[in-house]
């Protein structure tokens, strides 16, 4: 039988060796299983007229698109090398509408900047961070990024819809073109205004549990969150907010939760509009065709009096909900689903 030896823990040494494996891999090693490797991939929308601006290395998709001296320009060539296990760094401002790679699982897009925020000088957005913005000619009812794969991963990125569109569509077809968007991660985003009737994230389908925690969603003329349909299934799992800075903010959204969900939980968010009205949803958890149930929607907190929490203000929850959240001008808990 094979033995094994321990090796002796040099302060700094062994550290220095990861890195520099780290380094020459271009990539994340997996701490469970370090045959699972990813790269490392850049892209920055920065152009020739923006040097002055000092905002770094001038993309363009004729680069490696390894480093981050030699970034792409676009997130549609990066999405041509990626595969499984791969993060993509973005900086600057991105203007694409693009549908992620079939058959690619588990990677990771991610703001560059310390925040995701939008910079502008005069009105003219000059990066300041990753914001990803409409093209100038966008293709209409057509998500800045389409996901069709499970365990994606977008982190810390500004991101302003096409008219009557989403940010980031979550498709599930079963099928052999999309077949599956679940398991992805949305967290630490800010999703904001864009064009009119815009939405933030949209379930296409029945994507399920899928974890949506720290954003910021901000005057969307449409809905932070919204189902499309329950083609394929109801969204099971949904775990939208969480613990502390896990909690989603919620602010001048014409709906902010409006689809169907099924043993799902909103959990610590605040929700800073207060509804009215019965067609507008703060919460809904049945809006696809009255479909859903067995959620919890727990420790939120609203701008409603106890009282309007009801389907007459924008909050509708199935029977076999569990409702307990923070209200306007109470200190108490309010118990029981709205009715």
């Amino acid at each position: 039988m094979p033995t094994f030896t321990p090796q002796p823990v040099i302060p700094g040494g062994n550290f220095m060796a990861s890195l520099k494996q780290f380094v020459g891999r271009g990539g994340a090693v997996n701490g469970l299983n370090p045959a699972v490797t990813g790269r490392i991939w850049y892209v920055n929308a920065n152009s020739e007229t923006d040097r002055g601006e000092r905002k770094g290395p001038i993309g363009s998709d004729s680069n490696s698109g390894r480093t981050p001296d030699n970034p792409f320009a676009t997130v549609a060539r990066a999405f041509e090398f990626i595969d499984c296990y791969d993060i993509i760094v973005l900086d600057g401002v991105i203007t694409e509408q693009v549908v992620a790679p079939l058959g690619v699982f588990d990677v990771t897009l991610i703001g560059a900047a310390n925040r995701p925020r939008q910079a502008t000088s005069s009105g003219v957005p000059t990066g300041g961070g990753a914001s990803w913005l409409s093209p100038a000619t966008p293709v209409a009812a057509t998500p800045l990024l389409e996901l069709i794969e499970q365990g994606w991963t977008i982190a810390n990125i500004q991101m302003a819809p096409v008219a009557s569109s989403a940010c980031i569509r979550l498709t599930r077809q079963e099928d052999s073109v999309k077949p599956d968007a679940s398991h992805a991660s949305i967290l630490g985003c800010y999703l904001v205004g864009g064009g009119a009737n815009g939405i933030g994230i949209e379930d296409n389908g029945g994507c399920g549990f899928v974890l949506v925690a720290g954003n910021r969603f901000h005057a969307l003329g449409d809905s932070a969150l919204k189902g499309l349909n329950t083609a394929i299934a109801i969204p099971l799992g949904w775990q939208i907010g969480g613990q502390g800075v896990n909690g989603n903010r919620f602010q001048q959204n014409l709906n902010d939760v409006k689809m169907s969900l099924s043993y799902g939980a909103i959990e610590n968010n605040k929700f800073m509009t207060a509804g009215s009205g019965a067609t507008n949803k703060v919460i809904s958890t049945t809006a696809v065709a009255v479909q859903g149930g067995n959620n919890h929607i727990l420790l939120n907190q609203f701008s409603n009096s106890e009282a309007e929490i009801a389907p007459g203000s924008g909050f509708t929850g199935a029977a076999s909900d569990t409702w307990m959240n923070y209200v306007n001008s109470q200190a108490a808990l309010a118990f029981g689903q709205p009715a």
